[in-house]
């Protein structure tokens, strides 16, 4: 009934403005405009806030995604999280998809449109580049996506697409990107200085290389299946980021806080998001020599863990397991990421204690050098050419180096040369033989805390496999709506679907207990 009433509703509408011509909308938009709500808002005054969104769904999203992947862990039990669960009748985990929709979203289609009619190609490239990388991160993460019927207002349901439908559409955004990028001879000035001001200000070279950098990623997703390109990905990555000075980071103005705290980073202290979050032992382990190389602990040392992170109160480096918890305040306890034995932020949310990814004003890496350079290894190394495999392997390895030590970040212990060329020659790091799990181990460790999107892609597509990554050790009690089965995606988000879209998440199954477990497209053969 009520479908019928708004279908005659419409009709009534649509043959009153068929009779009226256009004289009731000239009325309308010209003579009353609306001074708080501008018809048209110049993307120089936009575009910083679509920027800092590719940032906000992942900060979000990564205090629960980080324990699935044991990145980080909680230190009560309890946390479904901790157990590849998820949180029923929460938008926990959603974030992506509202800012995916909603933050972006229209408002990326009309800055996308105002550069391209404006004479401004560089928006309309930036746009589908940024538009590009959200929709390959919101499928891997979810599989199944709203692509055909988004952003369609007058709509209350929206059908679904399947994951590789919105691969296919990527393709065609990010040559779209680098199309509108390649017409830009010199970028305006306020593209330069205030719409790009925190991501490239302005150099349109960066921006052609982080196309490029979304390609080789999405080719790369076809890795099980017949049709897969090694030489795509290799190639796209060699169009991609030179070294770690192209890498895309978003930063923060620090200056903006006594407005709104939102303008810092989601990692530090004053926004007080992680404060009962520790690092995994996994990881831990794993830049403590106890897992990657199978020897005594704490005899090859990969020299980012205390760069990264500070001991215990007793000099010892541990990590938390999944769902355990821990009593904070002893000795043996990880420290938080803001430099403190506490699950409280220290007073007035001051990050001298913190380092790298932590201080209030710390960047955020979008995409970087390292990984593109490790994605390359993988497709080399799956194509039989061990040399360039090795050669891009190394690269992604001094590539994360370079993130960490550059101008952008401090560490505890500083990172010298000999340290790390001591690290990356070792013969167990970098074996004449390379294979696999060096390649995902050490991607594991060099996406932290950034990528974790991308490092769940690898655990999925290799099946959480012990043998590509050695002691990873899922919780031993799982969700129970898990079935025995281990998470494969994030459920679509709670307010906009289960709510409003149900009759179509019947169709995909979405509405099942375990469909949260139910494997994503790029993981079969």
């Amino acid at each position: 009934m009520y479908m019928k009433q708004i279908k005659i509703i419409t009709i009534i509408l649509t043959s009153v403005l068929l009779f009226s011509g256009t004289s009731c909308k000239k009325y309308l938009d010209e003579a009353f405009p609306n001074p708080n709500k501008p018809v048209v808002v110049d993307p120089d005054l936009v575009f910083p806030t679509i920027t800092s969104n590719l940032a906000r769904g992942l900060f979000f999203d990564s205090r629960f995604l980080g324990n699935y992947i044991s990145y980080w862990h909680r230190t009560s039990t309890g946390i479904t999280w901790e157990r590849m669960g998820y949180d029923p009748g929460s938008d926990n985990g959603g974030e992506k998809w509202r800012t995916h929709y909603w933050n972006l979203g229209k408002n990326l289609l009309n800055i996308i449109n105002d550069g391209r009619n404006s004479g401004r190609p560089e928006y309309a490239g930036a746009g589908w580049a940024i538009f590009a990388f959200s929709w390959l991160q919101l499928a891997d993460y979810h599989g199944d996506v709203i692509l055909d019927e988004a952003f369609r207002s007058e709509q209350l349901i929206f059908k679904y697409n399947t994951q590789d439908q919105v691969y296919d559409y990527v393709k065609v955004l990010c040559d779209s990107a680098i199309f509108y990028l390649s017409q830009v001879s010199s970028a305006s000035d306020g593209f330069s200085t205030k719409g790009d001001k925190y991501f490239y200000a302005g150099n349109i070279d960066r921006w052609k290389k982080f196309a490029y950098g979304v390609k080789a990623l999405l080719y790369h997703r076809y890795i099980n299946k017949s049709n897969y390109s090694a030489d795509s990905v290799i190639k796209y990555a060699n169009l991609s980021f030179s070294s770690s000075a192209d890498d895309a980071i978003i930063k923060f103005d620090a200056s903006l806080a006594p407005i709104s705290t939102n303008a810092l980073n989601f990692y530090g202290p004053t926004r007080n998001n992680l404060g009962t979050y520790r690092a995994s032992r996994y990881l831990v382990d794993l830049m403590s020599g106890r897992i990657f190389f199978n020897s005594t602990p704490d005899t090859i040392i990969d020299p980012r863990r205390n760069y990264i992170f500070r001991p215990d109160s007793n000099g010892n480096y541990n990590g938390l397991a999944a769902n355990v918890g821990l009593t904070t305040g002893t000795r043996t306890s990880p420290w938080n990421f803001w430099g403190f034995n506490s699950a409280a932020a220290p007073a007035g949310g001051v990050d001298t204690g913190a380092r790298t990814f932590f201080k209030n004003a710390s960047p955020f890496p979008i995409l970087t050098y390292g990984w593109i350079q490790l994605v390359k290894a993988e497709a080399a190394l799956k194509k039989g050419d061990m040399n360039t495999a090795k050669t891009a392997y190394i690269a992604g390895i001094n590539g994360s180096f370079d993130l960490l030590t550059s101008s952008h970040f401090t560490g505890y212990t500083p990172i010298t040369a000999a340290a790390k060329n001591d690290y990356i020659t070792n013969p167990i790091v970098t074996p004449d033989i390379l294979t696999f799990r060096h390649i995902m181990l050490q991607k594991f460790i060099s996406l932290w805390p950034y990528g974790m999107e991308e490092v769940w892609v690898d655990l999925r597509k290799y099946q959480y496999d012990a043998n590509i990554f050695p002691g990873y050790v899922p919780v031993a009690s799982l969700y129970p709506d898990n079935g025995g089965k281990l998470v494969q995606r994030v459920r679509p988000r709670y307010n906009s679907e289960y709510l409003w879209n149900v009759a179509e998440l019947q169709k995909i199954g979405a509405t099942a207990l375990d469909y949260h477990t139910v494997p994503v497209w790029f993981t079969k053969p």
